[in-house]
């Protein structure tokens, strides 16, 4: 089976862990593309690269660069590895099935929805899941409240880029293309929901993060409990995402859960949950296979920390 991973940048640790599959599958042969030259997963031997424009420059171009590297290559199956090229890939998967090449991704309504925070909002609402309310004025603010902790976002946001917690709300935080938003306070969640290509619910695992670095989880250790698992199989069912759904959410003091983003990608928090014994890479590749799916029910318990390493690229 040929695997192409599109815009891989940093994300060195999903080749290490589909190189560990061919140990067991060993006919997989790994493509990897990005538009970077300098990117770090191209400094891996006997691992195809493609070069690839931006995204934002074409989306045209991008659409027919990854084309041409499917028809070329016989790719079998697409799994990104970054929000930039969801939606454009979610919009075209049913033309790349004729090339018989699976892309992990979810349905372009659902992508767009959870790419805007402010119709996420909306989505968690519709199926009655906890999240932060937002605002749109300052009027719809209570004049006992206007004290109270807020915080903005940029609406199209990701990695908290621009993230503002406000102590005391003026008209002058209600930007264009910003929200406002409740600020929860409690102890940082990370899920990560996998579903089969028809949104079905697979497996869940869920981190209770330690420390942050640049809006990624740095530190962390796997959690279980039937509650969490429950909510899990809530939001598959609610959402019918496709792949792996990365969860932000908040747990405060009273047991509630408010969830923050939803990114229906591998993200950044994934290897904690990859060597917490959930191998949702696999499991991918498994159902591309038509094999049958086994993941654990619970979490090896495990604190995880994320390391820095260097790479050469020739």
């Amino acid at each position: 089976m040929n695997i192409l991973i599109t815009n891989i940048s940093r994300r060195v640790y999903l080749v290490d862990f589909i190189s560990d599959i061919k140990k067991i599958y060993k006919n997989i042969k790994i493509h990897l593309a990005d538009n970077d030259d300098y990117t770090a997963a191209f400094s891996y031997k006997k691992i195809s690269i493609h070069k690839i424009p931006l995204v934002s420059k074409s989306r045209n171009a991008y659409v027919n660069s990854i084309k041409k590297i499917v028809i070329k290559n016989k790719i079998q199956l697409i799994i990104p590895s970054s929000k930039y090229d969801l939606e454009i890939l979610s919009l075209h998967k049913e033309k790349f099935r004729k090339f018989n090449c699976h892309i992990s991704v979810s349905s372009n309504k659902l992508v767009k929805n959870l790419l805007d925070k402010e119709a996420t909002y909306f989505l968690c609402k519709k199926y009655n899941i906890k999240t932060p309310r937002i605002y749109s004025n300052i009027k719809q603010i209570k004049d006992k409240d206007l004290k109270k902790k807020y915080i903005q976002k940029k609406k199209f946001g990701h990695t908290s880029i621009g993230n503002l917690i406000i102590n005391k709300i003026n008209t002058n935080h209600f930007k264009k293309n910003y929200i406002i938003q409740d600020f929860i306070e409690g102890r940082e969640l990370h899920f990560d929901i996998l579903n089969d290509f028809e949104g079905n619910y697979l497996a869940s695992c869920v981190k209770k993060k330690i420390s942050m670095r640049s809006g990624e989880t740095d530190k962390a250790i796997a959690i279980y409990s039937k509650k969490l698992e429950e909510l899990s199989k809530k939001i598959s069912t609610s959402f019918k995402h496709v792949g792996n759904l990365d969860c932000d959410a908040i747990e405060t003091k009273n047991g509630s859960i408010f969830f923050l983003d939803f990114n229906p990608v591998f993200g950044g928090g994934y290897p904690f949950t990859h060597l917490s014994g959930f191998n949702f890479i696999k499991a991918i590749i498994d159902l591309r296979k038509n094999k049958k799916v086994h993941l654990p029910k619970k979490p090896k318990i495990k604190k995880i920390s994320k390391g820095i390493s260097a790479h050469v690229i020739n």
